[in-house]
Order: structure tokens, then sequence, then C-alpha cells
């Protein structure tokens, strides 16, 4: 098992019980005292925990975690369909699209037999086995490591696969976003290939309920700016959104 999959569990066992001893962790992934204090060391300079004497507690802060995809499918499920049909007039007959990973793009994905003659090219699992449903769109997925827990896939081999490629428009995600910080996850390998489909597109739209604005997690991938529309329900209060319009945002 990789460390960043091994830190990734250690943060999802903390959630469930707010705490975790070393030998504890030594016992479940079977590795060294040293490796689980090299884990442990890391994910507290993220912010995400707080060592204790043999163990760990999860740190309760403004900078957020991350949950597993399962159990944000339903939250604010009425914002992301409010989202993802703004995103989908976006979409014309023919495009080729980039579709990041989350729960907001699946259901855009569900909308997109209303098109025709379209390219698709994602990392999300769900959002693939959704697409290649319908004979109108070449779908594309892209390969690399797979997240556990979070259906999706991240890492240099996925990169690399990107670099070659062009398309019209990428509708990327965020965990969080901030006038400060801009679009953040809590995850490095995400931020990674978010950048990267931000790198080889012409157009670039971020898609964000409401309740993430405000909010900030580990890992800075774009600022406001960086998006030519900022696809957002329409709960966005008026004050953040002239906030964020003054710091060149163009939401939608």
């Amino acid at each position: 098992m990789f460390a960043r999959e091994r830190q990734e569990k250690i943060i999802e066992l903390l959630k469930k019980n707010k705490r975790v001893s070393n030998q504890e962790l030594i016992q479940m992934f079977g590795v060294s005292g040293t490796t689980i204090r090299i884990d442990l060391t890391e994910l507290e300079e993220q912010g995400l925990i707080s060592r204790t004497h043999g163990g760990a507690l999860l740190k309760h802060d403004p900078v957020y975690g991350e949950d597993e995809i399962s159990s944000r499918r339903e939250k604010n499920q009425e914002l992301k369909i409010q989202i993802a049909k703004k995103a989908l007039g976006l979409i014309e007959d023919g495009d080729t699209l980039l579709l990041d990973s989350g729960t907001t793009m699946l259901e855009l994905a569900k909308m997109l037999h209303q098109r025709n003659r379209l390219t698709v090219i994602t990392n999300d699992l769900q959002v693939a086995l959704e697409l290649q449903k319908d004979t109108q769109i070449q779908l594309i997925l892209i390969g690399g490591r797979v997240r556990n827990s979070f259906e999706c896939t991240v890492g240099a081999m996925g990169i690399r696969f990107l670099e070659d490629l062009s398309v019209d428009k990428a509708f990327i995600t965020t965990n969080a976003l901030s006038l400060k910080k801009g679009a953040t996850t809590p995850n490095s390998d995400n931020a990674e290939i978010k950048r990267e489909m931000m790198e080889i597109a012409n157009k670039r739209y971020l898609l964000c309920d409401s309740s993430k604005v405000g909010q900030r997690t580990v890992c800075s991938f774009a600022r406001i700016n960086s998006f030519d529309l900022l696809i957002i329900d329409d709960e966005l209060s008026g004050d953040i959104k002239e906030q964020m319009e003054e710091i060149g945002g163009n939401i939608y």
C-alpha cells in the first residue's frame, strides 16, 4: 500500500473514532512504528490531525478534510442538479469535454444524453459507467491509480496521458472555494491532475455548490480568476458574489 493510501485510511478511521493509537495503526497496516510516525507527521503538517503521546486526534480546524464519495452523494442534491443544468447549457453538440471527478459531475453526466456527438474524457469511474450507456458519446477513461473510496483515478500515468490531449471545455470540481486560496482539495494527487486538466482546455469551468464557498482545504490548485466561469447555485449570498467578482471571478 502506498503512503498516500495509508494516510487516507488513517483519516477515515479518525473521522469515525476521533482518536487512534500508534499501536493500533501498526497492527492494522502491518508496518513499522517508524512508518506510522512518518505518516502522522505528514498528516499533522497538512493540518489534518494533532499528534498525541502514542497516537493522534482528528484536528478540528477551518481547513476541512475530505469525506468519502458515498457520504457526499446525497448531500445538497438539489443544488448539484441546479449547477449541472447550468453547465449543460454551456455544452454544444460535437464538443470535446473533460469531466473531473465528483458527485456534481455525475449529475451533469446524467444529462449529457441531451447532446449529440460528444467526446468525453474523465477520471471518474461512476461518470464513466453512466456515459458508457450512451452511443452518442465517445468515452475516454483516464488511467492511473484508483483512489480507494473516492472512485477516481489520479497519478503520473494520468497526467502524462493528458499532456498529449486538447479539449474544448473542462468542467472542474472543488472541495472548497475561498477568496484567498481559490479552489482547493485535501489531496495533492487530486490537485495535480486538476491543474493538468485545466492546462489542456480552451475553456475552464468550475462547478461548486454554495456550501463550499468560504471554506478551504490544504492544496490550492487554481485561483478564482483562473476559470472562465464559476458555476454556482443561486443560494450564493450577494456579498460573497460581489467580493468574488472584485478579484476577477465570473459567476454564472
